[in-house]
């Protein structure tokens, strides 16, 4: 049995060390433990894409506008250009999937101790 606060810091970085558990896997084949690891392991892989994407399109992209007129250099400006929807939507589902693979590891943690 491990203490509380490396319990806790092991279920708090579960999108880290989810990926160490699975070296775990031939130790137990015919029980609960493979069931209960492959949702964990398809929440850690959409919450770091979603992670990934969201840190992408947050920044957003700058965009050089401008012209001239009858073929004067012209003024040119710098526009920032960010898909706030796609922004908005992955601010709510990487807090969620966190959330779902946290409560997912705890649950399996419980079931299965080391």
């Amino acid at each position: 049995m491990q203490a509380a606060p490396v319990r806790f810091a092991n279920a708090a970085l579960w999108p880290l060390t989810i990926w160490t558990s699975l070296t775990h896997l031939e130790e137990h084949p015919a029980d609960d433990y493979v069931e209960r690891t492959s949702p964990i392991v398809a929440t850690a892989v959409a919450f770091w894409v979603c992670l990934v994407a969201l840190v992408i399109f947050a920044n957003p992209a700058v965009v050089a506008v401008g012209g001239g007129i009858d073929g004067e250099t012209g003024v040119f400006e710098l526009v920032r250009r960010t898909p706030i929807v796609v922004v908005d939507v992955l601010w709510f589902f990487t807090p969620t999937l966190y959330l779902i693979g946290l409560w997912l590891f705890t649950a399996r943690d419980e079931a299965f101790p080391r």
